[in-house]
């Protein structure tokens, strides 16, 4: 696809947009952790101003450190490598020619890979314990050892990251933009429910008289930014793949609405067979779990 002036400079701009979200993939993740918090009340507040202020600096600083040392015309950045060579942080290392900065940048970044794959590990564990105790998983799911780790779980979810092992193949790069963008697009359906469910929570409050003072963290700018980051994120997640459409490629189509087709799916069947409602606001209760806490 080769699209000049304005409208191309926008197409690339939307079309990286899945594969910049990719890398806040986790952000949300310091919300499943408050079951197993000792003290979440006050634990929970402090890890999300934590999370925001530490992702913020990270990024913005590596996104400084490598804007100021690598040019935009810089043709590595454009040669079109299957390999990790067309990475900004591989052409940095290169351009300041010291020999042991790439040795430094693979130990990082080994490390935040380690970080990611046991966060994921962790919260898909626990999410799984979560639908076994509702009966939409397998009820040896939760079974747990004598430090209550539930290790069917973790064990179930930790074979998953062999798919990773597929990227070795001869057609990786192809096999690897494929899970980034059903990936990608999976945790954008996350963000939009993540919101929605945000401002049916404030919705709930106000019909039942609860004041927002009685919580343990004030959101800010509520419920407008949930309403801007279910609609972007909405909007994102429907015109992901809109570069299939332009020069029409049924592989690009699939792997970038095949999320999105399933969650329908499963939505849909799921309401069919188990018949279940909406619950009026009046009725949601939000006193549950709240003495233990």
């Amino acid at each position: 696809m080769d699209i000049d002036g304005a409208t191309g400079k926008f197409v690339g701009f939307w079309a990286v947009l899945v594969t910049a979200g990719f890398s806040y993939q986790g952000t949300e993740l310091v919300g499943v952790g408050a079951g197993e918090t000792a003290n979440p009340r006050k634990a929970i507040p402090q890890a999300i101003r934590w999370t925001f202020w530490g992702i913020f600096s990270l990024f913005m600083a590596t996104v400084f450190f490598v804007g100021i040392n690598v040019p935009f015309n810089d043709p590595r950045l454009d040669s079109g490598a299957q390999d990790a060579s067309a990475s900004p942080l591989v052409v940095v290392a290169t351009r300041a020619g010291v020999k042991v900065l790439p040795d430094i940048i693979n130990a990082v970044l080994l490390s935040a890979i380690l970080t990611a794959a046991n966060s994921n590990v962790y919260s898909s564990s626990r999410i799984m314990v979560a639908l076994a105790e509702d009966g939409l998983a397998p009820a040896f799911m939760k079974r747990t050892n004598k430090y209550g780790t539930p290790y069917f779980a973790v064990a179930s979810c930790s074979v998953m990251g062999l798919i990773a092992y597929i990227n070795l193949s001869s057609s990786g790069a192809e096999v690897f933009n494929w899970l980034l963008n059903v990936s990608s697009t999976s945790c954008f359906i996350t963000w939009v429910l993540i919101n929605v469910c945000h401002i049916r929570f404030q919705k709930i409050m106000r019909v039942q008289g609860i004041p927002r003072s009685e919580l343990p963290y004030l959101a800010p700018l509520q419920p407008y930014l949930s309403y801007y980051g279910a609609f972007f994120v909405g909007l994102i997640t429907i015109t992901c793949g809109f570069t299939a459409f332009i020069d029409w490629s049924v592989a690009d189509f699939f792997s970038n609405y095949i999320s999105l087709m399933l969650f329908a799916a499963l939505y849909v069947g799921h309401k069919l067979i188990c018949r279940t409602k909406v619950v009026p606001l009046a009725e949601v209760d939000l006193s549950k779990g709240r003495e233990e806490m």
